[in-house]
């Protein structure tokens, strides 16, 4: 949910166009997305959470990298079909090298919710920055 939240926020505030998808310069939606992406946030550092690499959760994943990264695209005037492409990718390398990070950390005596805080922490710092260098 952080790809689709960090969009909206971007949209809204002047930083990224979203032609395709006017509805994510509503301030109600920009706020449903970050607190999706909150609450996906929390759930993560519980043990109820089925693996990131999971069919569902990477379906999930990789349809929001498509959404987003088609949006990207088309704002440019580029290929939305590439942009989709290249976002679900994207989603789908980083849910499998987040994990991998993750478990590596956990094994060297890292706490898991201390390595999930700081993996939030790039996400929305990245994320961010990536976004507004678009402006």
């Amino acid at each position: 949910m952080s790809g689709p939240a960090l969009l909206a926020r971007s949209v809204r505030r002047g930083d990224a166009k979203a032609p395709n998808l006017p509805a994510l310069s509503s301030a109600r939606v920009s706020n449903l997305l970050a607190l999706l992406a909150v609450g996906e946030m929390i759930a993560d550092k519980t043990p109820f959470v089925p693996s990131r690499t999971s069919a569902p959760a990477l379906l999930g994943r990789a349809i929001s990298g498509a959404l987003v990264g088609a949006e990207l695209f088309s704002s440019e005037g580029r290929r939305r079909n590439s942009g989709a492409i290249l976002g679900a990718l994207s989603a789908l390398a980083a849910a499998y090298t987040g994990e991998k990070l993750r478990s590596e950390g956990t094994r060297k005596g890292i706490p898991d919710p201390l390595l999930a805080s700081l993996e939030d922490r790039l996400v929305l710092s990245l994320g961010t920055r990536l976004l507004q260098q678009r402006a």
